[in-house]
């Protein structure tokens, strides 16, 4: 589905963050991507949903394509058109807005007007606390209504593709648990999950395949399982990772027979 070659991407003309990154999300599948801050994270979401150019970055070089189609030179709307969806980092809901608003807002762009309405029942179904809540003030809610906000704002443009900015930041254990059984069910349902994360238990339990990134480029890739079990990622991101401040585990729950049985490569290049 979505296929990221040899993507050269620069600030400013001078500041390289990414460099030569290469990884494919495939049709139906949770694709996970890990790395410490100021690994390039950020930066290849920002390019695949279109919205470098309103952080000053620009590809230098290498290509996206979805569905076989360049996404070179669309703009945030087009790429929206096209079924490609981003919930931001930091959540980026409209305060000021009821629930019931900030999902209207994220379905201006769907077909029709049963689309937006059966996208609606589709979120509420996923979200019953919004259901709930919908004539509330979204600044109201707790961070964790909030980032289920966020993505159901996303889900109310019928994506083919989510991807998703540090979904777990901020939050309590339970409610990233939480947030992981959404993901799963959404995928499960159809739509590609593209999931960008610094809390690797929850990212790879839920993940068929991962790339780990450092300082832009991709340091290693293979399948979700192999990657839990590599020492590398053990030692970087599940050794503080698996367990909070108050020693609560994070773990999200594994359909082990989604794993594809690919082999953890380091990167060549």
């Amino acid at each position: 589905m979505l296929e990221v070659s040899e993507l050269h991407v620069s600030y400013g003309g001078t500041v390289r963050a990414l460099q030569g990154i290469s990884l494919d999300v495939p049709d139906r599948k949770v694709v996970a991507v890990l790395g410490s801050n100021g690994a390039g994270k950020s930066t290849l979401l920002r390019t695949v949903s279109a919205t470098l150019r309103l952080h000053r970055g620009a590809v230098v070089s290498g290509t996206i394509t979805y569905d076989g189609k360049s996404l070179a030179g669309l703009d945030a709307a087009r790429t929206v058109r096209l079924g490609i969806v981003q919930v931001p980092e930091g959540r980026r809901i409209f305060g000021r807005l009821t629930v019931e608003e900030n999902l209207r807002a994220g379905g201006l762009g769907a077909a029709d007007k049963r689309s937006r309405s059966g996208s609606k029942d589709r979120v509420f179904d996923l979200f019953p606390i919004l259901a709930e809540r919908r004539k509330q003030r979204a600044a109201l809610l707790s961070g964790g209504e909030q980032q289920m906000l966020a993505i159901g704002r996303a889900l109310m443009a019928s994506p083919k593709l989510i991807i998703l900015d540090e979904p777990s930041l901020g939050l309590a254990p339970k409610i990233v648990g939480q947030i992981g059984r959404i993901l799963q069910t959404i995928n499960a349902d159809g739509t590609s999950v593209l999931l960008v994360e610094q809390n690797a238990v929850m990212a790879l339990g839920i993940a068929d395949t991962a790339y780990v990134l450092d300082v832009g480029r991709v340091s290693l890739s293979g399948s979700a399982q192999e990657l839990a079990a590599s020492d590398d990622v053990k030692h970087l991101y599940l050794g503080h990772a698996a367990t909070t401040s108050t020693g609560a585990r994070t773990d999200v729950a594994r359909d082990e027979s989604l794993r594809p049985k690919a082999t953890l490569s380091r990167w060549q290049g």
